[in-house]
């Protein structure tokens, strides 16, 4: 069975953008703290370390996406149960609710539409679901899909077992997100904050030329600076890890 989150990808554009980002940043930083277009060849492979630490903000961005559709979907479904439909033509439900609600190209729309024509080709239900909670990499659904299962295969009243089930995921997933909305002025705050330095630099470069010139290409200079540039990335970086709770 597969693991992790194998359903979350990033495409092409999107990788692109982020090498690009990157790029001006390390441009930006290469100038601004060494006025030195060589200091960005040289710092070149933390392009590297960027772009993997960008795709995985990215990759749980899509995730906390797949949690939220996931919800919807089981709200729907819970519905469809409720007027007697069935648990598989209840997810055939919850499919055409999503579709017109999201479109057709996000993930847990296609995870319903490839999940409804496996059961048409008699592969059980709880084991798609399974599978779907495995490749997701989120602990909710993978909750779900373990209470799926073993409520299809002890046979009771599906309806009340999923309602309840549905009722406890819910109620856990809008405390995630309530705790998200929380944190995401913080986010925004912090988000202002990482570039602040460099526009004070940037300011005095513009308003005082030749104030840096000092720090620019001799030995001592280069270590100040480099120290300096140490303590900013640090701090960004300890930031960002304070706010990844959310």
């Amino acid at each position: 069975m597969k693991k992790g989150n194998e359903i979350i990808c990033c495409s092409s554009k999107e990788k692109v953008r982020i090498f690009l980002k990157g790029i001006v940043l390390l441009s930006a930083v290469g100038i601004l703290f060494y006025n030195s277009w060589i200091s960005i060849l040289i710092g070149s492979p933390i392009l590297i370390l960027y772009y993997r630490f960008e795709y995985r903000k990215l990759v749980k961005k899509k995730t906390e996406e797949l949690t939220d559709h996931f919800k919807e979907a089981l709200l729907s479904i819970l519905s469809a149960l409720k007027a007697g439909y069935s648990v598989e033509n209840a997810f055939v439900e919850a499919y055409r609710d999503l579709e017109y609600r999201f479109g057709a190209e996000k993930v847990m729309v296609k995870e319903l539409l490839f999940i409804n024509r496996q059961v048409k080709n008699n592969i059980p239900i709880e084991r798609l679901i399974e599978d779907f909670g495995q490749k997701s990499g989120s602990a909710d659904i993978k909750d779900f899909a373990h209470i799926f299962r073993i409520a299809k295969k002890s046979g009771g009243d599906m309806g009340k077992i999923m309602d309840r089930t549905i009722s406890i995921i819910s109620r856990r997933m809008e405390m995630q997100e309530e705790i998200r909305m929380m944190v995401t002025a913080k986010k925004y705050e912090q988000q202002i904050m990482n570039f602040v330095p460099l526009g004070i630099i940037l300011y005095i470069r513009v308003t005082n030329q030749g104030y840096f010139d000092p720090l620019y290409h001799n030995p001592a200079g280069i270590v100040i600076v480099t120290a300096a540039l140490a303590v900013y990335l640090g701090a960004y970086y300890l930031s960002e890890r304070i706010l990844e709770i959310a």
